[in-house]
């Protein structure tokens, strides 16, 4: 009888995490400064493949609609394999992330997962320049006062830890792995940090998760990392390695500087 209620304890768990959490969305406002009455939307991680689909982000893109935010970032993994993606039919997700407006534009960086077989970004790169994203790699842009800067992934890229933001009331900086900020040597010059990679874990029970290489650093919610810097690292969207997610449901993010 016991043995009973354990399997039918583990299998309801199972089921909740591959067929009900992975569809969730959580929506995080989080209150960083007074500076410059601007609202920032992150979304990171979403893997899109067999497991992820299209259909699934447009909740998050309406959400997008309806906050109206200043700003879109978008740090890195869009597919979760590019080799896979190529042979696709991805106009509808093309077509989500175009209709996603912001006045101060849409920025995005490359992720671990934004590369193929061949080491190349290209196709992630493109893909998203046809959907209007600005793609900062390695470089820095100021829209109404604020600094906004992007490095290459920090695995499978090229990442410049040198880079430093334009002279603006507010320098935000955008990263895919949160241990990147263990190589950067201008973190202090910067106000808030993004990053994501991590999916908080993906599977989390209390303190315990699964770990990436990447994140070891940080793993999920908001961190000071000095006097002046914060960073922030997203729990993401999309699954990989396994298609489940328990403890840490998908999330949007929304930050007022």
């Amino acid at each position: 009888m016991i043995e009973l209620i354990i399997g039918a304890v583990l299998l309801s768990l199972l089921i909740y995490g591959i067929f009900i959490e992975p569809h969730l969305m959580k929506v995080r406002h989080v209150k960083i400064a007074q500076k410059q009455n601007l609202k920032i939307a992150h979304f990171t991680d979403t893997h899109f493949a067999w497991h992820t689909t299209s259909r699934r982000f447009k909740k998050f893109a309406r959400n997008i609609a309806n906050e109206q935010p200043d700003l879109i970032i978008f740090s890195g993994d869009l597919f979760d394999k590019v080799a896979l993606a190529k042979n696709r039919d991805w106009t509808d997700l093309l077509t989500i992330l175009s209709e996603l407006k912001a006045p101060l534009g849409k920025f995005a960086i490359l992720g671990n997962h934004d590369f193929d077989d061949e080491k190349s970004s290209r196709f992630v790169e493109e893909f998203l320049e046809k959907a209007g994203f600005v793609l900062l790699k390695n470089s820095s842009v100021v829209k109404d006062d604020l600094s906004i800067s992007g490095v290459d992934d920090w695995r499978e890229g090229r990442p410049d830890f040198e880079l430093e933001p334009i002279d603006a009331t507010f320098s935000l900086l955008a990263l895919h792995e949160p241990d990147t900020i263990l190589d950067m040597e201008t973190i202090k010059e910067f106000d808030l940090i993004l990053s994501g990679h991590s999916h908080g874990g993906q599977i989390r029970i209390g303190n315990w998760r699964l770990r990436n290489k990447g994140s070891s650093s940080a793993d999920a919610g908001l961190y000071q990392l000095n006097d002046r810097t914060k960073l922030y690292v997203n729990r993401g969207i999309g699954l990989t390695f396994l298609p489940i997610r328990f403890g840490v449901p998908p999330e949007i993010v929304y930050y007022y500087i």
